[in-house]
């Protein structure tokens, strides 16, 4: 909770009360994973160096330990420090779907790779009109097939179905997310909703990306794990029709310089808030 007497403008008031609500999920996985405050603080000195770096050079200017300094209010060793650490592996610019997934995605919304019922055709690996090498040249053809194909055998996306035929595993509960995955990809979804999020209030209505947030806020307890499939099963189907359109809009071009290229799509998430008293003591942390 902000402080009473902190003194501060109403915007930077604000902007810090959205901060602190912000920040809660990113505490409780940084404390679940049992990364302290002292290591956490390096993160944030890290991201503020990066982010007054990149709108120095979005302003035409050569970013410099000074000029960074004096933005951030950090001490120009730190900024230095920051400066010299190895680059962030993902960020708002860098967001690109890994490429097992858009050979998935493909394989799962391609019209030329489904059955008359909407499910997978099993693929042969051998080249042909319709094969899981056609397929990653269509959907991957930065990708070598026979390196994708023991990829995705070996995590277990796809499984052989005889005569050399291939097929995607069932999305079903078994296939979700590994918690390891799940922590890799956390930073990467809050980073895509957060950057639509500040681009909208920066740059206003007129030059804005959609965003909304759709919540009631009296649901019996009961009913949440009804509500909880179903909220999800008209999420699958969005994402689907939103997985088809954004493979068609795919470049395949690959002469075009990789600057150049925009990431798009859509961030999806059921959300759901239990109040504390209904937390499971270990959840509240309780001793």
């Amino acid at each position: 909770m902000l402080p009473e007497q902190l003194e501060t403008g109403h915007s930077r008031r604000e902007a810090l009360l959205a901060a602190m609500s912000a920040m809660q999920p990113i505490a409780a996985l940084l404390l679940e994973a049992g990364v302290s405050y002292h290591d956490m603080m390096k993160l944030v000195r890290r991201a503020y160096v990066d982010e007054a770096a990149a709108r120095q050079r979005a302003a035409g200017s050569r970013p410099t330990i000074s000029r960074i300094a004096a933005s951030t209010g950090l001490s120009r060793p730190d900024v230095s420090d920051a400066l010299c650490a190895p680059p962030i592996p993902i960020s708002a610019s860098e967001l690109a779907p890994r490429a097992g997934d858009r050979i998935l995605a493909g394989w799962k919304n391609d019209p030329d790779f489904l059955r008359p019922d909407g499910t997978p055709l099993p693929l042969a690996y051998i080249e042909g009109d319709i094969s899981f090498t056609t397929l990653v040249k269509r959907h991957g053809p930065d990708i070598p097939p026979r390196a994708m194909l023991k990829e995705l055998l070996g995590s277990g996306h796809v499984h052989a179905v005889g005569n050399d035929q291939y097929v995607p595993v069932a999305s079903d509960r078994s296939t979700f997310e590994t918690r390891a995955e799940s922590i890799m990809n956390f930073g990467p979804k809050m980073n895509a909703l957060g950057s639509t999020l500040v681009r909208n209030i920066m740059r206003g209505p007129d030059d804005g990306l959609f965003e909304t947030l759709s919540v009631a806020t009296k649901v019996a307890p009961a009913l949440s794990p009804k509500i909880s499939r179903e909220l999800e099963r008209r999420c699958r189907t969005f994402a689907q029709a939103i997985d088809r359109f954004l493979i068609d809009q795919e470049l395949t071009d690959q002469n075009i310089a990789d600057e150049k290229h925009h990431s798009m799509g859509v961030v999806l998430a059921v959300v759901e808030r239990v109040p504390e008293k209904d937390l499971p003591k270990a959840r509240r942390g309780q001793s």
